[in-house]
């Protein structure tokens, strides 16, 4: 077995190599050719056709459940060895071309490449690709970049659009009827913790491919994590990029969503979709355990005080994107003898309460940002304690130059090439994306240099792209705050506390502030605490690293493996939401029909 090679972050794009005159009918041809030397490959499980596919240098292979019940970002140097370990296991052929037809794009000036979509089998299922070819040393066009993902598990059709449910007439009851029977004698076979966007549209998925669901939640109504929030709260992506699976916002909907507008939205999905949810409902961790002979998870309920069991194949942890509990800093010297309030931003409602008087937000990102801007809508006089630098972008300009979605996009389509490319590959885009932006809001970031503002182009100089899948922070799309720490509305502070007294906050520069109220925009502790909370001790012992990005440039544990049997913890935006949400129902239903197999982690492709 040859070793595994840890992937090099590319040094660059492959280059302009697509001639600029091509046809559709040559472009159809270089799609067709490389299809059948594909299936060629596949069928014969011939590992060095497969790895010829490739372009030299700098190709990738992406692959989620298909060929390696895993998520991997391949690089060219691996391939040959996980071609020759998986393509007997994987059963693959019958691809065929799909919709869009193939076409040849050109993201930047000097990078283009053909992109061919098509179909595939495989032993645990269907799947789909996407192939972005350039021209290889002779006439044949070879794989920058091959994404393949399992698209339906064999016997477990998505019965949604066109294949539907065909409903009924003339029933024996009434329609709230049923969907009374339903919830409250759900028979789950999976259980949901969190009813939020993931755990709903996780339950959706489940549902429509078959298998039913229970959500819980702790909260009284669906919606309330959001709708609990502080007041002025919005999201940052604009409408297009975030609707549902199978139920997608109004086309009169607001392009930036209010909080409590997106709660209501969250509580009449679970209405629309039937959904299984149980509200003020938590697990009981003393007397919930994973059964080994049985392969079941046994799982007690606390519903409102009565105690419920159901033994059900998974239990999907979808608890949110923060994991565990609210952050605060290590105690400062005499920070309890401060008299004034200190939350953390978790608790903050609404800056309305603070009117005419004085608060210290401690951070720099987007809660910090949103709050502060509250505070000052609300006539207080605010400070936010910058400790570090961000990386600051706007919403008019940032963000439609890295946002893929626009209205009328086909966001299953879209969804598929945001997938498609690896980590890596998206850095090089970002890398590009900044400097484009940064001309693009150049008096904005002006203005908050000569605020006094600490201002960074992000991780590796990717903007907000490493920042968010390394440690999901560090950034902020600016929806009207940073025009007030130009304007000096919003007072900046470059430093850090060392110490309080009675009434006083002393900073490390020698100054000091005498805030009526300290807001700690300060982070959340981890997802292994809510683990800890959720399933206990011994199952937070088995998590394994979560977030952030492994060798090959994949993210640690969301949708994957977390070294607990038969659970997944899924979190992220809503625009992610719609692809989890269908990976992770694939993987469920594939694992309980004895199809997923060992997964072909970096681990197991490096022998251990």
């Amino acid at each position: 077995m040859v070793s595994y090679v840890d992937v090099p972050k590319p040094s660059g794009f492959l280059g302009d190599k697509v001639p600029a005159d091509l046809s559709a009918e040559q472009i159809s041809k270089i799609a067709q050719s490389f299809l059948d030397r594909f299936n060629s490959a596949v069928t014969k499980s011939d590992a060095a056709a497969f790895d010829a596919l490739f372009a030299d240098g700098e190709s990738f292979w992406r692959d989620t459940i298909s060929f390696t019940s895993d998520f991997r970002s391949i690089g060219k140097i691996n391939i040959l060895q996980a071609a020759t370990d998986r393509l007997s296991v994987a059963k693959a052929g019958n691809a065929k071309l799909s919709t869009p037809a193939p076409s040849v794009e050109r993201p930047f000036p000097d990078v283009s490449f053909v992109q061919v979509f098509f179909t595939f089998d495989c032993a645990i299922g269907s799947g789909i690709a996407i192939a972005k070819l350039i021209p290889g040393p002779s006439d044949e066009y070879l794989a920058w970049v091959l994404y393949t993902t399992l698209d339906a598990v064999e016997g477990y059709p998505e019965r949604a659009y066109a294949a539907r449910l065909r409903g009924t007439h003339n029933t024996t009851y009434s329609y709230d009827e049923h969907l009374a029977e339903q919830i409250e004698n759900p028979e789950p076979a999976v259980l949901i913790v969190g009813g939020g966007h993931n755990g709903l549209e996780i339950s959706a998925r489940l549902k429509a491919m078959g298998i039913k669901s229970l959500v819980i939640d702790t909260y009284k109504r669906i919606g309330d994590n959001w709708r609990l929030r502080y007041k002025s709260l919005s999201l940052h992506d604009p409408v297009w990029s975030n609707h549902l699976v199978y139920l997608p916002f109004a086309a009169t909907w607001p392009i930036w969503t209010p909080s409590g507008k997106l709660a209501n939205f969250l509580e009449y999905y679970a209405d629309a979709l039937e959904l299984s949810v149980w509200s003020e409902t938590s697990l009981v961790t003393s007397e919930t355990y994973f059964d080994e002979s049985k392969k079941q998870w046994i799982a007690t309920l606390n519903r409102k005080g009565k105690k419920v069991n159901f033994s059900v194949s998974h239990i999907v942890m979808a608890t949110g994107i923060g994991g565990g509990h609210p952050k605060f800093p290590p105690a400062f010297p005499g920070q309890d003898k401060f008299s004034k309030p200190i939350l953390h931003s978790s608790s903050h409602q609404q800056g309305g309460n603070w009117k005419g008087k004085t608060a210290l937000v401690v951070g720099a990102c987007t809660s910090a940002h949103d709050i502060s801007l509250d505070f000052f809508n609300n006539g207080a006089d605010i400070t936010m304690l910058q400790r570090s630098p961000t990386y600051v972008m706007s919403v008019e300009k940032g963000v439609p130059t890295v946002n893929p979605y626009t209205e009328n996009v086909d966001t299953w389509t879209m969804d598929l090439l945001s997938e498609s490319n690896p980590k890596y590959v998206g850095r090089l885009y970002h890398k590009r994306f900044v400097p484009i932006i940064k001309e693009h809001d150049k008096e904005l970031l002006s203005g908050l240099k000569k605020a006094g503002f600490k201002l960074y182009d992000g991780m590796d100089e990717c903007g907000f792209f490493i920042n968010t899948n390394s440690r999901s922070g560090g950034y902020y799309y600016d929806t009207g705050c940073s025009p007030h720490i130009v304007n000096g509305d919003i007072k900046i502070k470059g430093s850090e506390i060392d110490h309080f007294d009675e009434d006083t906050v002393y900073f490390k520069d020698g100054t000091t502030s005498k805030p009526d109220i300290i807001v700690m925009a300060t982070g959340y502790t981890g997802f292994k605490d809510t683990i800890k909370d959720v399933l206990g001790e011994k199952y937070a012992a088995q998590f394994k690293e979560f977030w952030g990005l492994d060798k090959e440039g994949e993210l640690y544990g969301t949708c994957r493996d977390i070294g607990i049997p038969q659970c997944f913890y899924v979190v992220g935006p809503l625009s992610g939401a719609r692809w989890n949400s269908k990976i992770v129902a694939l993987q469920i239903i594939a694992e309980r029909e004895g199809k997923l197999g060992k997964r072909y982690s970096i681990d197991v492709q490096e022998g251990k």
